[in-house]
C-alpha cells in the first residue's frame, strides 16, 4: 500500500506550506493540512480474505492429496490415531494460507476496500480526523480558530474540521462544502497536493471576510504538511 508522504514530492509539501502561509496572512484562523495512509486496520477485511485463502489452500491439499499413504500421511481409510498427522497438515495449509491472505490484503488495497464496508471507512476517517485534531493541538490556539484540512487516502476521504470559533463564523454547512470538493477531488484522481492547495486557498479567502487577520495574530502552529504512515 502507497504511504502518504509518497503522494508529495519534496516542491509539492513546499507549495502546500506556502498556500498556508499565504491564507494566513488573510485570517487569524490556523490552517493544518495533514494527510494519513489509512485511517482504520480493518482487520475483519483482513480475516476475511485470509480465511478465504486459507480454504482454497486446504481444499487444494485435499483435491491433490491421494488417499494412500504418502510419506507417513495417513490417508482417510485410517482410524481417527493415523489421521491425526493428516490433519495437521490440512491446518498448518489453512493457517499458511491464512497468513498468505493477511498478507496480500496489506499489499492490495483494492482487495481489503473490496471487503471494508464504506460506512465502516467513513467512521473510521471521521474518527481518526478527530483524534489528530487534539494531537496536532488543532484545538489549542489562543483565538479558538483552529482548522483541520485531512485527507485520509486508503478511503479516498477527506474530513474538514475547525474549531469553535471558526465553526461559528465560517459555519457548518461551508465547512461541509470544503470537504465534500476535496473528497471529490480524491475520488477523481487528481493531484493531493493540487486538491488540497486548491482547499486551503478558497478556505483562506472565505476565512478572510469571516475572521480576518489582525495585529497581534502569531503565526501558533506549523505550516507544514504532516504525513502519518
Amino acid at each position: 500500500m502507497k504511504k502518504s508522504s509518497q503522494y508529495f514530492t519534496e516542491v509539492e509539501r513546499k507549495n502546500i506550506s506556502k498556500a498556508v502561509q499565504e491564507a494566513e496572512l488573510k485570517t487569524s484562523a490556523e490552517i493544518i493540512p495533514v494527510a494519513v495512509t489509512s485511517s482504520g486496520r480493518y482487520d475483519r477485511a483482513e480475516d476475511i480474505i485470509g480465511l478465504l485463502i486459507g480454504i482454497v489452500v486446504m481444499v487444494n491439499v485435499l483435491a491433490f492429496m491421494p488417499e494412500y499413504d504418502r510419506g507417513g500421511v495417513a490417508s482417510w481409510s485410517d482410524n481417527f490415531f493415523q489421521q491425526i498427522p493428516f490433519t495437521l497438515y490440512l491446518i498448518a495449509s489453512l493457517i499458511a494460507g491464512f497468513m498468505v491472505g493477511v498478507i496480500v490484503s496489506n499489499r492490495l488495497a483494492w482487495l481489503k476496500k473490496l471487503f471494508t464496508p464504506q460506512i465502516e471507512m467513513r467512521d473510521e476517517v471521521i474518527s481518526n480526523a478527530s483524534k489528530i485534531f487534539y494531537d496536532q493541538r488543532v484545538h489549542h490556539t489562543s483565538s479558538e480558530s483552529g482548522l483541520l484540512i485531512f485527507i485520509s487516502f486508503f478511503e479516498k476521504r477527506a474530513v474538514i474540521l475547525g474549531d469553535e470559533k471558526i465553526e461559528k463564523d465560517l459555519g457548518i454547512d461551508t465547512i461541509e462544502t470544503l470537504c465534500q470538493k476535496l473528497t471529490a477531488s480524491l475520488k477523481e484522481k487528481k493531484s493531493p497536493a493540487d486538491s488540497m492547495i486548491e482547499i486551503i486557498e478558497e478556505a483562506g479567502s472565505l476565512l478572510a471576510d469571516s475572521l480576518p487577520r489582525n495585529d497581534s495574530d502569531e503565526n501558533e502552529l506549523s505550516d507544514a504538511l504532516v504525513c502519518i504512515d
